[in-house]
C-alpha cells in the first residue's frame, strides 16, 4: 500500500505541472479534465528546478509556497474535507468545520511539498475518457511509467464546482482510494479524541 500511496502523490503533482500555466484563465470553464491534463504548462517544475541549490529546510519552505500558489487551487479542498469527516460531518460546528478545512489544506500542502523533495521525473500517460456532458463528475485513467519498475495505473477523480471548473477530489491507484484511506483514519481518530484534536494534529503534520 505504501508504494501505491506514494505514486498517488507523485501522479497528482505531475498532473498539476500541466495545470499551473493556465491556472485562473477564463478558458478553464470550457475545458474537460482530459484537456486540462494534456495542456502544456510546466511552470511548477521550472520553479522547482530553481530551488535545487537550496539547503533542505529552505527548499521545503519554498516548495510549500509553490504548492500553495500553483497546485492547491485545483484541489477541491472543501469537498474533500467534508468527505474526510464521514459520519462526523453533521456533528461539527461551523467554526470547527472552517478550522478543519484550513487544516486539511495545510496538511496536503505540506505532504505534496515533502513528496516534491524526492521527485525524480516519473512519466504519466493519460487515456482520453468518454465523458457525460451532463455529469458533474468525471474520471481520467492514466499510467505512471518509470524505468526498471512496474507501471502503476492511476485514476483521477474530478468534480465540477459551482463555477464550472473541474477540480480533483480523489485519486485511485491499484484499487486504493487516497480519499477513502484517509477518511477511515480521520473518522476513527475523531471518534477517539474529537475534531479539535484532529485538526491540531493535521496542522502539526503539515
Amino acid at each position: 500500500m505504501k508504494t501505491a500511496i506514494q505514486y498517488l502523490f507523485f501522479s497528482v503533482l505531475i498532473l498539476f505541472s500541466a495545470y499551473s500555466a493556465g491556472a485562473g484563465s477564463k478558458q478553464a470553464n470550457t475545458e474537460t479534465p482530459y484537456t486540462l491534463i494534456k495542456s502544456v504548462g510546466d511552470q511548477l517544475f521550472i520553479d522547482i528546478g530553481k530551488l535545487k541549490d537550496l539547503d533542505e529546510d529552505t527548499k521545503r519552505t519554498e516548495l510549500k509556497k509553490l504548492v500553495s500558489a500553483q497546485l492547491m487551487p485545483h484541489i477541491d479542498i472543501k469537498f474533500v474535507s467534508f468527505k474526510l469527516l464521514g459520519k462526523h460531518v453533521r456533528e461539527v460546528k461551523r467554526e470547527q468545520a472552517v478550522s478543519f478545512i484550513d487544516a486539511v489544506e495545510q496538511y496536503l500542502t505540506g505532504t505534496y511539498a515533502n513528496v516534491l523533495m524526492s521527485y525524480k521525473g516519473q512519466e504519466v500517460r493519460f487515456i482520453e475518457p468518454v465523458l457525460d456532458s451532463k455529469s458533474k463528475f468525471a474520471s481520467v485513467k492514466s499510467e505512471i511509467v518509470e524505468p526498471g519498475a512496474p507501471s502503476i495505473d492511476i485514476v483521477f477523480k474530478f468534480r465540477k464546482n459551482k463555477k464550472g471548473e473541474w477540480q480533483v477530489y480523489d485519486l485511485v491507484a491499484e484499487s486504493i482510494s487516497l480519499l477513502n484511506a484517509k477518511q477511515k483514519e480521520i473518522v476513527s481518530r475523531i471518534s477517539e479524541v474529537g475534531i479539535d484534536k484532529v485538526t491540531n494534529e493535521l496542522i502539526a503534520k503539515s
